[in-house]
């Protein structure tokens, strides 16, 4: 191990450029939940359940839209198919901030429909600018990126609206998703490497964008997918339940920002591996050291049964999108990893009825248990399967001819 991999990373001027864009253009996307709760509950006088409606309808627009983006950036490129969420974000935002809920409610999975493809941009371009061997590096550090929006996001949206109201911030939040898509825009990273836009000339029986790529590992994949993000969602809505049993809500900082500081840690150190880990034994470690945490009976006690999970949550999730790159050819790499955008957004939200279930019925230390249970079970299933021959995952192989 070596931090010679980040340093390699960080003087490519392209890929720095590009960490930048995600940084800034993860922030709003991130804040817009926040907001339009405190729009739906704050300015339309609604229910912390109509604002619940607001996020499903967002998150089943997310669930559609991704993949779809993810095949027009495939077949069009990367301007041709942003340019349209461009668009769309800065007109619904604004008609948002002057709607009824009624009408709220559509607007919002338009929202997600066209919400723009950050993620799947970002690990695309990377898989396509960067060797095989830089890739975990690369993931890892995108992981980091993406905690350290994480850690903004949410406070930068509560600050807006509490300083200019939910409404004016609604403004804010659509102008600077607007202005990251212009970002993007203007860099333009690549999504096809030069060989294959080459090989794309030569005339072929079937379309690229016709060919098939799904495959039973890569189902496997999303699934382990949908099975990191119920654990995490376990934990967030846990640690909350926990923390208002105790009467600690005052604390929930300093216990989110443990679980965020150990998941960057354990992002960190994942890319300074010099090989793979299978995202199934990641993803069944995860499983492990989430179903405990509920025995944290004090806010320290709590804090410390976080750490192990938390280092655990950007590896599990670098590894699904590292093997995404291995298992897909390139020219349906930006529809797979829509694909597993989705499979995201479906764990997260299949996950919370059940967790909050759980925790409704036997308290805080049921959600860490049903949500870790859960993530166990999944890389139980996945890893069974991958014992089976023909289930076991190929790499497609490189441009160069080594394996990926």
């Amino acid at each position: 191990m070596g931090f010679s991999g980040y340093a390699e990373l960080w003087a490519n001027r392209s890929v720095r450029s590009l960490f930048v864009a995600a940084f800034f253009a993860r922030i709003p996307a991130l804040a817009a939940p926040l907001v339009f709760t405190l729009y739906v509950v704050s300015d339309l006088d609604g229910t912390y359940t109509q604002a619940g409606i607001i996020a499903a309808a967002s998150t089943i627009g997310a669930a559609f839209g991704s993949p779809w983006r993810g095949r027009l950036i495939d077949r069009l490129g990367l301007r041709r198919a942003v340019m349209p969420s461009i668009i769309a974000v800065a007109v619904l935002y604004p008609c948002a901030a002057n709607s009824t809920y009624v009408y709220l409610i559509p607007l919002s999975f338009l929202m997600g429909l066209f919400l723009i493809p950050v993620f799947s941009m970002v690990r695309l371009s990377l898989s396509v600018m960067l060797e095989e061997r830089q890739r975990r590096t690369a993931f890892s550090a995108d992981s980091i990126v993406s905690e350290a929006s994480f850690i903004i996001g949410p406070a930068a949206g509560a600050f807006l609206a509490t300083q200019l109201g939910a409404g004016k911030a609604l403004y804010a939040v659509g102008a600077c998703e607007a202005i990251a898509g212009l970002m993007f825009l203007r860099l333009n990273p690549p999504t096809r490497s030069v060989k294959d836009a080459v090989a794309d000339e030569v005339p072929s029986t079937v379309p690229a964008h016709q060919q098939p790529w799904m495959s039973v590992p890569m189902a496997f994949l999303f699934l382990i997918s949908g099975g990191a993000v119920a654990a995490l969602i376990a934990t967030d809505l846990s640690i909350v339940a926990e923390l208002r049993h105790l009467d600690e809500v005052k604390a929930v900082g300093l216990v989110y920002a443990l679980w965020g500081l150990s998941s960057l840690l354990g992002g960190l150190i994942y890319g300074l591996l010099n090989r793979s880990l299978r995202p199934t034994y990641l993803l069944l470690a995860l499983g492990l050291a989430t179903i405990p945490v509920g025995l944290g009976g004090h806010v320290w006690s709590l804090s410390l049964w976080v750490i192990p999970a938390g280092f655990l949550c950007a590896p599990t999730m670098t590894a699904a999108a590292e093997w995404v790159a291995k298992l897909v050819p390139e020219e349906r790499r930006g529809e797979a990893m829509g694909w597993q955008g989705t499979a995201l957004t479906i764990g997260g939200a299949a996950a919370s009825p059940v967790v909050g279930a759980a925790i409704d019925g036997v308290g805080a230390w049921g959600g860490f248990a049903v949500g870790g249970a859960l993530a166990t079970g999944i890389a139980l299933v996945c890893w069974g399967a991958q014992l089976i021959p023909a289930f076991r995952p190929e790499v497609h192989p490189s441009l160069d001819g080594a394996p990926q």
